[in-house]
């Protein structure tokens, strides 16, 4: 298959840091980085970035950031020096595309371009895993919402293929952010759809693809299902009030998100599920939606769970058309805190620092205990810039911004806590953030210390990587 060069896109040409919302990226085999600054000595592997890459297709093209064919980025750091790499996700949904010169399957906000009769008998789930980055046992994957897992190599980016789960578990939606607990487990949940909506929270053992279903719980509609959370005794999902259409799914060839309907009267929930026994608890909450969470641990018989919790309307706020016209973000996310008492059937979120999302914690504290600080991507609070455009650094404990990492005139994307290898401090470690400046030539990576916020190094790399949503560490 001969793959779309990106003189063959009908993208144009964008001015400044609005370059990161375009088609244009190439496949680069190995590229040096220059690096202005010193970077630590201890930092050994490689920085993942997985995104979309690809909007424009010589035919058609998406008209949602999510939508763009994923694009996966390595950049190596060892003792000879920082290298680049790049390459496309050959899954069935780019293969499709590209040689359809258009989308050829429906998307988050992409209709699916075949009829109703078309579609009969037919799979119509995209496998455009672009959001987030994991590993079942010692294999890489990156996921979006749909069920497929796409497996990938670390250090050459070669697609490798789905993951074939070896159980009979039945799941239309899942989480796109996969969680690996200390032992090496693989956590998520997924939702299977039907005149009821269930709900399973399942494990991936290591050396294993079996999903083990540890608890499960049926609801008449599904809420809109981003990630999941664990604490050492439980694992935490929130139904949000943005609730599925099982007969859209089915039955309309809808977009994604066009299957769900913002219902508040429904409200909303927590639901905590036992990792020893399955037992499951829950909690209403006043109606939200949410992506991310930020953290959540056990405090005696209390279970508290941190979200940025976002509006509704988030969604369309971040089509292509608003985003390349540099409109600024008018809606971004706030962290809430719920307190989950037991004994109590509800709780009321704390709500605090605003303008952020897209949140980070030490290693060693992700998932196993309470965290003090919490580093976020942040945005203008006066609503000025297209798009995310500082690092904040929050106390948790006293609720507020503690330190504020920013290039001028840039986009800065989600940064990525790279702890000591075995430390235990919260600030040990650096933050690894993508950025883009009006004036770059190609996108910039800073390495940030994360108790001082200023900056250590910057990477430069030899092209401008699309704004993508997530990052993750792969340890030499």
């Amino acid at each position: 298959m001969t793959a779309i060069t990106p003189s063959e896109t009908r993208a144009v040409a964008a001015p400044g840091r609005l370059r990161g919302y375009h088609s244009g990226a190439r496949e680069i085999d190995e590229a040096s980085v220059e690096v202005r600054g010193e970077l630590p000595g201890w930092l050994r592997g490689g920085l993942l970035l997985n995104g979309p890459a690809l909007w424009d297709l010589p035919e058609g093209g998406y008209k949602h950031w999510f939508d763009g064919l994923a694009m996966m980025h390595r950049v190596s750091i060892d003792a000879n020096g920082v290298r680049y790499r790049s390459r496309f996700q050959q899954t069935a949904d780019y293969r499709a595309s590209v040689a359809a010169r258009k989308p050829a399957l429906p998307g988050f906000a992409t209709p699916d371009p075949l009829g109703f009769f078309g579609r009969i008998g037919k799979e119509r789930i995209t496998d455009n895993t672009a959001v987030a980055m994991a590993r079942i046992g010692g294999q890489w994957v990156a996921q979006t919402e749909t069920p497929f897992v796409t497996a990938f190599d670390p250090v050459t980016l070669e697609t490798q293929g789905h993951v074939n789960f070896t159980d009979k578990e039945k799941l239309h939606l899942m989480s796109a952010h996969g969680i690996n607990d200390a032992d090496g487990n693989y956590w998520n949940v997924g939702v299977e759809l039907g005149p009821k909506c269930t709900y399973k929270v399942f494990r991936v053992r290591p050396g294993s693809l079996q999903r083990e279903v540890v608890g499960r719980w049926t609801v008449p509609k599904s809420g809109y299902l981003h990630a999941l959370a664990l604490t050492p005794t439980h694992v935490l999902v929130w139904e949000t009030a943005l609730r599925a259409q099982p007969l859209k799914f089915i039955f309309t060839g809808n977009s994604y998100i066009d299957n769900f309907t913002w219902t508040p009267e429904a409200g909303s929930r927590i639901v905590a599920v036992s990792r020893a026994d399955g037992s499951i608890r829950s909690w209403d909450v006043p109606p939200m939606v949410a992506f991310h969470a930020v953290q959540a641990y056990d405090d005696g018989t209390d279970i508290v769970l941190e979200l940025c919790n976002t509006e509704p309307s988030i969604f369309g706020m971040l089509t292509l058309e608003r985003l390349r016209g540099g409109k600024p973000l008018d809606v971004v996310a706030s962290i809430a805190r719920y307190r989950l008492q037991a004994g109590k059937g509800s709780a009321e979120p704390e709500v605090f620092v605003p303008d952020v999302d897209l949140p980070m914690v030490h290693g060693a504290y992700w998932t196993n205990k309470r965290a003090r600080y919490a580093w976020l991507a942040g945005a203008d609070p006066q609503r000025r810039n297209p798009s995310l455009d500082r690092t904040v650094k929050v106390d948790l404990d006293a609720k507020q911004v503690c330190g504020t990492y920013q290039r001028p005139n840039a986009a800065q994307l989600e940064p990525l806590f790279v702890d000591w290898p075995g430390s235990t401090e919260e600030e040990d470690g650096v933050l690894l953030v993508p950025t883009l400046a009006d004036d770059d030539t190609g996108s910039v990576v800073a390495v940030v210390d994360p108790a001082s916020m200023q900056a250590r190094a910057t990477l430069h790399l030899p092209q401008v990587v699309p704004f993508g949503f997530h990052a993750a560490w792969d340890a030499a």
